[in-house]
């Protein structure tokens, strides 16, 4: 399980090791192509302001002329500014030099007419950006874009309109300022915010997702691939079967009792398992309770089946025990041999109790001598 998390913490690294550094390299990328990108996208919005004016290209104007005191040369200097009559009175407006050096047309009789058609056919702002968006298409530019169009009246008033996209793009970059009209009275802005991650070819999205393909199936498949590897160089293990020999020898009793368990039977062919405290005799079985166990199997192995009281209140309660208690656990052996066996407990008067035959106490004088002379008889077996 450990060696499982080491190798899926090591692989977790390497893949997002591998997707940080193409992540780098696609954003360096980007940030090569912006300069590129702006340029492109100006072009548009100049192409979008030329197409507005080409619909104006076939409208009449009416112009009258007068012999201008200026004189005209074949390169046509930038002007500072211009002098107007109208119903406000004759008026000198000055050009700043970057307005005109932005304006889509320089020539000066064609900067005046587009003045008088721009305020006789007004630009539709969102047809303008309608147009831009169609033409950043064509250059698979992707984009969200709107335009600020603002114009100075003849007392220089400027009245601002924006494009619906306005209010949805508000964190877009603007680029430089195009100028149309004779004073350059026409301001057109155009607003971009790329969606750079759209213009990401999908191979190179492929290759940054690649690494993450890779550890799913490395997951699913790790396993597997582990087993493949482990069966395929581990190395053969030759297995020997050895024929097992018995030997058979002749061991004494007196060896085998240390390490075997010793089952007790008496006369009347009851058994008794100190180990299992258990007595047994044909079907019958009788559990017999701890202290009535030891009691019973120092009965067993005492000389002549016999024991003092001072011995019994010597194993039974180190030295100690009261009358009482004696009486209590003599008695409570006597019931658990009466349940299942012929032998019991008797009393000799002399401070002393022997295991017994139940019925031999029961036989004419003559027997009962016969029997007083004779011991129960208990043998021990000894089994594996």
């Amino acid at each position: 399980m450990k060696q499982n998390i080491i190798a899926l913490s090591i692989a977790t690294f390497l893949c997002i090791l591998i997707t940080g550094g193409y992540s780098v390299t696609l954003y360096r990328d980007v940030q090569k192509q912006l300069p590129e990108w702006k340029e492109s996208v100006r072009e548009a919005l100049v192409e979008a302001l030329q197409i507005e004016v080409r619909k104006r290209g076939n409208i009449p104007v009416d112009v009258i002329t007068v012999n201008s005191t200026e004189v005209q040369t074949l390169e046509e200097k930038v002007p500072d500014s211009v002098t107007l009559i109208s119903k406000y009175g004759k008026k000198t407006y000055a050009i700043p030099r970057e307005k005109f050096a932005h304006s889509l047309v320089k020539e000066r009789k064609k900067r005046m007419l587009l003045s008088m058609l721009l305020e006789k056919h007004p630009v539709s702002v969102d047809t303008l950006n309608q147009n831009w968006d169609s033409l950043l298409l064509a250059k698979k530019i992707a984009a969200n874009t709107y335009i600020r169009y603002s114009i100075t009246d003849l007392q220089e008033y400027t009245t601002t309109t924006y494009s619906r996209k306005y209010r949805q793009n508000l964190q877009a970059d603007s680029l430089t300022p195009c100028y149309m009209g004779f004073r350059c009275e026409a301001e057109v802005t155009g607003f971009v915010l790329y969606r750079w991650w759209q213009m990401i070819d999908g191979w190179q999205w492929g290759l940054l997702v690649l690494p993450w393909i890779g550890l799913c199936i490395f997951m699913f498949a790790y396993r597997r691939i582990v087993s493949f590897f482990k069966e395929e160089f581990k190395e053969k293990e030759v297995v020997i079967h050895e024929k097992e020999t018995i030997i058979e020898k002749e061991v004494h009793v007196t060896d085998v009792r240390a390490k075997t368990i010793d089952i007790y039977r008496f006369e009347d062919g009851t058994s008794f398992d100190p180990v299992k405290r258990i007595l047994r005799r044909g079907d019958k079985e009788k559990k017999v309770a701890p202290q009535i166990t030891i009691l019973l199997k120092l009965f067993l192995l005492s000389e002549n089946l016999c024991l003092k009281e001072d011995e019994i209140y010597k194993e039974m309660w180190k030295g100690g025990g009261a009358p009482t208690q004696l009486s209590s656990l003599i008695l409570r052996l006597r019931n658990t041999l009466k349940e299942i066996s012929d032998i019991t407990v008797i009393y000799d008067g002399n401070k002393t109790y022997q295991l017994k035959k139940a019925h031999s106490i029961e036989k004419n004088d003559d027997y009962s001598k016969e029997v007083s002379t004779r011991q129960p008889s208990v043998t021990e077996s000894n089994k594996a």
